[in-house]
């Protein structure tokens, strides 16, 4: 007879910030209530020369709960990880991938540990949008450390597909999506100044080049040629050049129709922003799946987007307004979007049933049981 699951699950979780962090956290939450299941927790995603933003950490320095942390990117840490699977009599291992540099080192922990503890990785996005030096090498020496890899779209499986060894055990979940609800909108207007008599289109999360905030701003000079009370709100903390794209407002005159909150967004801030949107846009260029596409899903928010990778798994014209990654067609369809009348919000509210955190676990629970 197989023995019982004793999960840890290694990454970082909050007061470490971010979507990895959260989703970290979750999968903890859910999976502990119908597992017996550990953490270790990383004390920052990145080396601090490397990171691109403002604070790697919330604001409220929220732990949720008191995790032991330990430096992966000191190897005499290590020893926290491998007293943490001795005392906890830990038979599986989880840890995900989002960035090369970070797997590595997960993967040298996988090594270093017994064949016979599962290892298991959680595939937020296989290669990084914005690419490095050695990532691939990075990439390719981690899921050689693993006996499942789970995937969130099936554009990551398909990429990991072309990357593997024939006999890699690759299982495919998507994205699970948070029971949200919208907020009073009148009374999240007044909390973010905002003029109740404006439509708002919102871009959130952190900026990068990949997104295509570029080709939504080209949009809004046509935008508010129909509609002069249109508002473009940019919410996140910027990772890419933001002088780029401040010349760029300046440039088509655009500065009374884009409003810019240059930070990382955190807490119940979150379901202000969206609960005033009328239409969440995403104009990505390039996507494996979006935290920011679950997100507008749980609030029941009507999606813009292009439709790269794992995003147009989930949003197709059923449930959302698929555009070309262009400006003509994304007007036409952010114009169309604005004016839809006849939109089925049950297929959002279908969306978040079908990819809830409830659901994600048990399959989860399922493929470790499998190994």
């Amino acid at each position: 007879m197989k023995n019982k699951p004793r999960i840890l699950i290694i990454g970082p979780y909050p007061p470490v910030r971010g979507g990895i962090s959260e989703f970290n956290y979750n999968t903890y939450k859910y999976l502990k209530e119908i597992s017996t299941v550990f953490v270790l927790s990383i004390k920052k995603s990145y080396p601090s020369l490397l990171f691109p933003g403002k604070s790697q950490f919330y604001k409220s320095k929220n732990n949720l709960e008191n995790f032991e942390n330990f430096n992966i990117y000191n190897p005499i840490e290590f020893r926290k990880v491998f007293r943490t699977i001795r005392e906890k009599q830990i038979n599986t291992i989880i840890t995900t991938h989002w960035n090369p540099l970070v797997s590595f080192l997960f993967a040298i922990i996988n090594r270093l540990n017994k064949k016979s503890i599962k290892k298991i990785g959680v595939i937020h996005n296989v290669l990084p949008h914005e690419r490095f030096p050695l990532d691939y090498l990075m990439l390719k020496f981690y899921l050689k450390s693993l006996d499942t890899m789970i995937t969130l779209s099936k554009n990551s499986t398909n990429s990991l597909h072309k990357i593997c060894y024939k006999k890699a055990i690759i299982k495919q979940l998507y994205h699970p999506i948070e029971k949200k609800k919208k907020l009073n909108r009148e009374k999240s207007l007044k909390i973010l100044n905002l003029d109740p008599k404006n439509q708002y289109l919102l871009h959130f999360g952190l900026v990068r080049k990949y997104k295509g905030l570029d080709l939504l701003i080209e949009s809004m000079t046509e935008l508010i040629k129909t509609n002069k009370n249109l508002i473009l709100l940019i919410v996140g903390e910027f990772y890419s050049n933001k002088e780029k794209y401040l010349k760029q407002i300046t440039r088509l005159k655009l500065e009374k129709n884009i409003k810019i909150i240059d930070e990382y967004v955190e807490g119940n801030m979150i379901d202000q922003w969206f609960s005033i949107a009328d239409l969440v846009i995403q104009p990505n260029k390039i996507s494996s799946q979006s935290g920011v596409t679950a997100l507008s899903i749980s609030f029941e928010k009507k999606i813009v987007t292009t439709g790269t990778g794992g995003i147009g798994e989930v949003i197709n014209p059923n449930n959302g307004y698929i555009c070309e990654s262009n400006v003509d067609s994304m007007t036409k369809t952010i114009n169309y979007a604005l004016r839809d009348k006849n939109f089925n919000f049950d297929k959002l509210k279908e969306l978040k049933e079908k990819f809830n955190w409830n659901s994600f676990a048990k399959k989860m629970m399922s493929f470790i049981n499998e190994i």
